[in-house]
């Protein structure tokens, strides 16, 4: 494998997951009943997003697609 082929591969795998955190994250803030832990989760599913624009910009200066 090539170094490129190896930052594909992190990046979509490090994409996907914080995908799927967020999904979880945004499940559990409107499944839980306790709104200091609603509001956690959905800190939770934010950060996440975050995570997931900063991944996808260094996606761009590599051209990853």
């Amino acid at each position: 494998m090539t170094e490129k082929d190896l930052m594909n591969n992190a990046f979509k795998t490090a994409v996907g997951r914080e995908e799927r955190f967020i999904s979880k994250y945004f499940f559990w803030s409107k499944r839980v009943r306790d709104k200091e832990l609603a509001a956690l989760f959905s800190d939770f599913a934010v950060a996440s997003r975050s995570r997931v624009a900063k991944i996808k910009k260094e996606m761009n200066k590599y051209n990853i697609k």
